[in-house]
């Protein structure tokens, strides 16, 4: 994350290395429908892990703040989002001689071809929320009149020139025009936070899920490399009511990897929606060594040097389909009748968190990093 500005970028500090404020999202109900013949307008709540609204001499006038954005499709854990919003951004920090000059049309979200059509604006670019607890207690309202039915997944936005950040939650608005499911593609969110396993032992990966009767869901395991293979964990489980939950056991020989988790649900008419897990499951633990050196792993196993071979991965844009591997879990997939969360202010919710081993905070604390994990709102 660091290497974001680029090699040889010369700019100046614009409040150096200092980590930027996240949205917090804790609270957040996993599922929510917007019906459109009630009403269009959908009031977010969110929140601050604390106020930032004093400037530094070399910062923007509207430095430190928040936006927020509603997308079409999650993305994968390893994917990550343009750091700038418009080119115009661009210019006003490179007046000032905070933004380098190596960057392109990927980096600026108005320009990348990977979200083309895909980002609405929750609020105006001018309409920046300064990152205060009583504008956080205002929430923000998303008028969804104009955007196309179906799934979107929320992401906050910290601007804060050069080292903007993006803050996402796992959960989705479902937008409709009819409350009828069969009326509207279906949509599903992963609420299982960040797990750490022992060699042979599952997490229970759950979520919400809205589709019509007759969808079933498919689940899969991939390693974060440069060509992603999806190996299914659940196949063709028929999807009955509001939730999901499912046993995951990853395969023995991945200690140390860190494992991204997709869930896919497809209804009768062959619409389909995939999510992601957030973050991901980790494999901690053995006596075997495992594997230390081709690119997969985040947390070495033991034997493995004083240093992982993973970091930040690179984006490949696109999800490679389901490899022809075993299933790693069990095919018995048991659905809820109601989410946990799902439509209920109680649901899980994105919130600053800090329950890893010390290396892993050490290591995040260099790169700058504010964990995420996935909690359940208090009432």
């Amino acid at each position: 994350m660091l290497a974001a500005l680029g090699p040889g970028s010369a700019v100046r500090a614009g409040n150096g290395p200092e980590p930027r404020t996240p949205v917090d999202w804790t609270g957040t109900p996993c599922m929510r429908i917007v019906d459109r013949s009630v009403d269009p307008v959908l009031h977010i709540d969110y929140g601050i892990p604390m106020q930032d609204d004093q400037l530094t001499d070399d910062e923007l006038e509207d430095s430190r703040t928040h936006q927020f954005f509603a997308l079409c499709r999650a993305r994968t854990p390893q994917e990550f989002m343009p750091r700038w919003i418009t080119w115009d951004d661009v210019d006003r920090a490179r007046a000032i001689d905070i933004a380098p000059d190596n960057i392109y049309d990927s980096d600026v979200l108005e320009s990348a071809e990977a979200w083309a059509g895909c980002w609405h604006r929750i609020n105006a670019d001018d309409d920046r929320r300064p990152i205060t607890h009583e504008a956080a207690a205002a929430g923000v309202d998303w008028d969804t009149t104009g955007v196309p039915a179906g799934a979107y997944v929320l992401d906050g936005y910290t601007w804060e020139p050069p080292s903007n950040l993006w803050t996402p939650c796992p959960s989705v608005v479902k937008v409709v025009d009819d409350p009828d499911p069969a009326a509207s593609p279906p949509a599903a969110s992963i609420t299982t936070p960040e797990a750490f396993l022992e060699v042979g032992e599952g997490v229970a990966i759950e979520g919400c899920v809205s589709a019509e009767p007759g969808s079933v869901l498919h689940a899969s395991w991939a390693l974060p490399t440069s060509e992603v293979v999806w190996e299914p964990i659940v196949e063709e489980a028929p999807v009955q009511g509001e939730g999901f939950s499912f046993d995951f056991v990853p395969p023995q020989d991945l200690v140390g990897a860190g494992l991204m988790i997709r869930v896919t649900v497809e209804d009768p008419s062959g619409r389909s929606y995939a999510t992601h897990m957030t973050d991901r499951v980790y494999v901690v633990g053995d006596d075997d060594p495992g594997p230390c050196d081709d690119g997969s792993v985040f947390v070495p196993g033991p034997g493995c040097g004083g240093s992982s071979s993973g970091g930040e991965e690179a984006s490949t844009g696109e999800d490679a389909e389901p490899g022809s591997g075993s299933s790693t879990g069990t095919d018995d997939v048991a659905n809820a009748s109601s989410a946990d969360g799902a439509g209920d202010p109680g649901g899980c919710g994105c919130s600053s968190g800090a329950d890893a081993g010390a290396a892993w905070m050490l290591l995040l604390g260099l790169l700058g990093v504010r964990r995420r994990r996935c909690v359940r709102a208090q009432p």
